[in-house]
């Protein structure tokens, strides 16, 4: 008997080890996936002289984002500059878990990058920081919090066109002669043409050359396949996806020929100029 009492409570206590080590693995729950990053969110910044300067990020669920800080006049009567210029970049993000993203940027026309961690609290806001101690480009160690902010694609935009125009005039002001695409922006190419193929955006063309073609339909994303981009709206279907390049200070678009009813039939090609096609 005294046997089969030890045997029992030997037992027991087995029983009771694997259960407490069981529930020691499930305090060390597996990263959820996160939430995707999508809309808008702002900061109010700060200039040299004291001049409040807010930036924007806009997150997209196709794992890209624009980033941007328009253009400000100087409120400081002792400062010796009349306006800071504005910055405009682009990127993707990538969700790592537990609402913890990776995010990688680039100037929209130097060489500027930055790899970048990225997460979203408990209030919603998102922090930002570089994720090398010393990167080769310096985003800012600690930048706080970005506030959501309530925004449409097309109220960002125009954000952002405005902060890439200053963008531009700033690089041409300082004497920056090499843009991310490889195209020169010297001061010796005076004529429109020139000034658009170099600041061109392809979100930005994508969306007018949409227009053309679809003008009651609004457009989901412009993306990057090699040589091409392809703009679409939400559906993403074949029909309403089209190709196009830009091709100096022209951009070549595709579009499905009267009569052709097979999917993939974008075969009728067209050709404009950016400034044209932009307005100007």
């Amino acid at each position: 008997m005294k046997k089969l009492k030890m045997m029992s409570v030997f037992l027991t206590v087995i029983v009771l080890g694997l259960v407490i080590t069981a529930c020691g693995k499930e305090t060390s729950k597996p990263k959820d996936n996160g939430q995707p990053l999508t809309g808008a969110y702002e900061t109010r910044g700060t200039t040299n002289d004291g001049t409040k300067q807010p930036s924007y990020w806009y997150f997209k669920k196709d794992g890209t984002f624009l980033y941007c800080t328009p253009q400000v006049n100087s409120t400081n009567p002792k400062s010796d500059t009349e306006y800071w210029y504005g910055d405009a970049k682009r990127g993707t993000w990538e969700l790592r878990g537990n609402d913890e993203y990776e995010l990688k940027m680039h100037d929209l026309y130097d060489d500027d990058y930055y790899h970048l961690d990225a997460e979203i609290d408990g209030s919603g806001d998102l922090s930002v920081s570089d994720s090398a101690k010393k990167p080769k480009y310096e985003y800012g160690t600690d930048v706080g919090c970005y506030k959501r902010k309530e925004m449409t694609y097309s109220q960002f935009m125009d954000l952002f066109n405005q902060a890439k125009a200053s963008d531009q005039r700033g690089i041409q002001a300082t004497g920056y002669t090499k843009a991310d695409n490889g195209d020169s922006n010297s001061s010796s190419e005076s004529s429109s043409s020139a000034t658009f193929s170099s600041s061109a955006d392809p979100d930005e063309i994508g969306r007018a050359v949409y227009k053309l073609v679809f003008p009651s339909e609004e457009v989901n994303s412009v993306e990057q396949d090699g040589d091409s981009y392809y703009v679409s709206n939400e559906y993403h279907s074949a029909d309403s996806t089209i190709r196009f390049q830009i091709n100096g200070d022209k951009v070549t678009y595709w579009t499905q020929a009267a009569g052709d009813t097979t999917a993939d039939g974008h075969n009728e090609e067209h050709t404009v100029s950016i400034s044209s096609l932009l307005g100007g």
